[in-house]
């Protein structure tokens, strides 16, 4: 019988694990970290014009966090914040074309690296229901958190 906190524990290693090493990668190839790509992308995915907050729920991490992320990337001229027309509190981020050049980049070097460390374990097919587990289980974690 599996012990789910065994199961558990590998989980977070495996994320520490490819984590650090896709970080190092980008670092080395793209000049960019693996959060600010994250966050090039939640942008991207977010449509373009979005608040710290919009990040922050995307990549499910705090709004301090998210903000700091996003502080680099503006100091790094990949990003460009403004003032919200709507919302004096908050301010709008998009994408710089350096911006928009470094994800383009960064998602292809992440996609060839995390195919080669992972593809040697996990063909397409395993890949895409393993995919699929964890959006499941991920969802469920989330409603679980919300009662």
């Amino acid at each position: 019988m599996v012990r789910f906190v065994e199961l558990f524990a590998e989980l977070v290693r495996v994320e520490i694990e490819l984590w650090n090493d896709l970080d190092a990668h980008l670092v080395s190839t793209v000049g960019v970290t693996l959060p600010q790509f994250q966050a090039l992308a939640a942008i991207r995915a977010t449509g373009g014009a979005v608040r710290v907050q919009d990040i922050s729920e995307e990549l499910s991490i705090t709004v301090g966090a998210t903000s700091k992320v996003v502080d680099r990337l503006e100091r790094d001229g990949l990003a460009i914040r403004s003032a919200n027309p709507n919302d004096r509190r908050s301010s709008l981020i998009v994408l710089s074309d350096r911006g928009v050049n470094a994800l383009v980049a960064a998602n292809g070097a992440a996609e060839s690296h995390l195919r080669a460390v992972l593809g040697g374990v996990l063909g397409d097919e395993d890949a895409a229901e393993l995919l699929g587990q964890m959006t499941s289980l991920r969802s469920r974690s989330r409603s679980a958190v919300a009662r």
